[in-house]
């Protein structure tokens, strides 16, 4: 379409900046007829200068309305190719004009101010809506395309003296159902999915859904504020795309004594006992958990198709521990992001002394300090060579106890073997002091 460079060069009303135009839309209406039309508002109507746009259901026995507040006889322009003066009627501050034609725009001058209106007539671009049919991609398992048989022409306007043109958003919906996933609840939720085009094409990519599902295409917004609209559905589509959630829960141990028990990453202090939960989506056949030393998986040390897998990692060192999951081809493979674990070195610490029974109820148990210790034995004997306590667990603890009375202040001897996660070898022994206070030790039944 052309357009004049200056609008009013054939008109007596000539001299209008484009900046005195104001955004009236609501000046305008059409009316008569089927009454079939549709006000559409651009967002970006700041950036466009026109004050309105009209879509209509056809021209028959229609009118132009425009509503002034000034006072004024409104004078009426058409701009098209050519500017061309148009007949009005006017009855007192509305005034109007036949719509013998479309696709072309209007000017309302009232007074020496400018009101633009430009008028579509849909049935010229009359959405049709055939069959919807879903194409898979076996080399993009995230994406299928929907090919739509039917047709509508793109509209456009055109605002005064520019050549480029606005396009008019259609909203044509495509809607499916899939799966997302809920955190709070720990699973896969069927959802709603639209997906909303502006022009109707033929070929769309749609992000597969996770679930089975049937596309529907509805449309277009026009015809929906008319009650014409066009729909049309496809097969049921069976899934192939895959996801998944993994999870880690580590179990922690309850021992004071334990360096680096509670870790703020996965691991920490060895046997580290760690829970992998594996959830997913309908299409996933095969569940694999992967471990490796390097965070490449380019060597896997271990897999395990469990949902639910329990491990306990007793080696020093970094562990990397993705989920993988694949459809029933293995034509679509999920993997999740890579935990990571770490199991820091060993450390034994032996205190010498201890004060069990004593008033303020510190240092009243003999503890060793540890971490990461894989295997664990301790034996504590008397003088006579009786022994007193044993142990495999180092998170406990000696009471100062035999027998379940108070064992007699004085020295005891150790004796400790363990091993850590970082293969280190520990074979300890030496004494103990049992300390007691001199009236706490009266006051006790001593062995």
């Amino acid at each position: 379409m052309s357009r004049i460079k200056q609008l009013y060069r054939d008109i007596a009303i000539v001299v209008i900046a484009m900046t005195a135009i104001s955004v009236s839309a609501q000046k305008f209406t059409v009316i008569g007829g089927n009454e079939l039309s549709y006000a559409y508002y651009e967002d970006y109507k700041s950036t466009s200068p026109i004050n309105a746009v009209y879509v209509i259901y056809g021209t028959a026995d229609k009118s132009l309305q425009f509503e002034t507040h000034s006072g004024n006889t409104i004078t009426w322009y058409t701009y098209e190719d050519v500017i061309t003066p148009l007949s009005s009627t006017q009855n007192g501050r509305y005034s109007t004009i036949p719509l013998t034609g479309s696709e072309c725009g209007f000017i309302a001058m009232d007074g020496d101010k400018p009101y633009y209106i430009y008028v579509i007539d849909y049935i010229k671009h009359q959405l049709s809506l055939t069959s919807v049919a879903v194409e898979g991609n076996d080399a993009a398992c995230d994406i299928v395309t929907l090919n739509m048989q039917g047709s509508g022409e793109k509209m456009n306007y055109y605002a005064f003296n520019n050549m480029m043109p606005y396009e008019i958003k259609r909203d044509i919906a495509i809607s499916y159902n899939t799966l997302e996933w809920n955190e709070e609840q720990l699973q896969y939720n069927e959802v709603a999915r639209e997906v909303i085009l502006n022009q109707f094409s033929s070929s769309y990519p749609v992000a597969a859904p996770l679930c089975n599902t049937i596309f529907t295409v509805t449309g277009d917004k026009f015809l929906q504020a008319w009650g014409m609209e066009q729909v049309a559905e496809s097969t049921e589509y069976a899934t192939v795309a895959v996801e998944a959630q993994a999870r880690a829960t580590q179990t922690y141990r309850e021992a004071e004594n334990e360096i680096d028990r509670q870790p703020e990453n996965l691991g920490g202090s060895a046997p580290a006992e760690i829970e992998f939960n594996a959830y997913y989506t309908d299409a996933v056949t095969h569940v694999e958990w992967q471990f490796s030393r390097d965070g490449n998986f380019n060597s896997i040390t271990h897999r395990y198709t469990d949902d639910l897998l329990r491990y306990t990692f007793r080696e020093e060192g970094t562990t990397y521990v993705r989920l993988v999951v694949t459809s029933n081809n293995e034509s679509c493979i999920y993997e999740s992001e890579p935990m990571v674990v770490t199991i820091g070195t060993s450390m034994l610490e032996i205190p010498n002394a201890f004060s069990p029974g004593t008033i303020d109820g510190k240092n009243d148990e003999w503890r060793v300090a540890f971490k990461s210790l894989v295997e664990f034995r301790c034996w504590i004997f008397n003088k006579q060579g009786v022994e007193m306590y044993h142990s495999e667990n180092p998170g406990e603890g000696w009471d100062g106890k035999h027998g379940g009375r108070l064992a007699s202040p004085g020295v005891y001897y150790y004796v400790i073997e363990a091993r850590g996660a970082d293969g280190v070898e520990y074979k300890r022994s030496g004494h103990i002091n049992l300390m007691r206070s001199k009236k706490n030790n009266n006051s006790q039944n001593k062995e």
